[in-house]
């Protein structure tokens, strides 16, 4: 098994790296949790239904924790944490830095995202720092496959 990429000319010509290429990673389609749940159940004597539901409930703990402020790290997978990204403010003791300060839309002004943070596990070797979810780092070309960036330079979808 392999990482599947293509190459990707840089198309945007305010860009320092335009006319060249790079590798973008191109799955092959996304699993879900039913078909995971499938797979779990070949793998070992639980049900199918029984992993689904173990899977779900698992989805709403995290979310339920991630909300409450925490951290969630999962052995053998990685740490999901709660994100958000802000803008910068001048602060003084005339206008202190004010997240909750609304914009003419009713949004936060400061915020600019709330998400979430996923870290992958890293194991600790001789030759370095390996993610234990991909320990094996083989790739290969998606032959005959090159996509082109569009102006604002994002590809134009794709999963990568």
């Amino acid at each position: 098994m392999a990482v599947r990429y293509v190459l990707q000319k840089c198309n945007n010509q305010k860009s320092d790296n335009y006319g060249q290429y790079v590798a973008r990673v191109r799955t092959l389609g996304t699993i879900s949790t039913a078909e995971l749940s499938e797979q779990v159940q070949q793998n070992a004597s639980v049900k199918r239904s029984d992993v689904k539901a173990v899977i779900e409930e698992f989805v709403d703990v995290l979310k339920e924790k991630l909300g409450e402020g925490f951290s969630v790290k999962i052995d053998g997978i990685g740490t999901f944490s709660p994100r958000i990204r802000a803008k910068y403010q001048q602060v003084t003791a005339e206008s202190p830095y004010d997240i909750d300060k609304l914009d003419n839309k009713g949004n936060r002004a400061g915020i600019v995202s709330v998400g979430v943070l996923f870290r992958p596990e890293r194991k600790r070797t001789s030759a370095g720092s390996i993610q234990t979810l991909m320990p094996e780092r083989k790739l290969r070309k998606w032959e005959n496959y090159v996509q082109q960036t569009t102006p604002s330079g994002n590809g134009g979808g794709g999963n990568g």
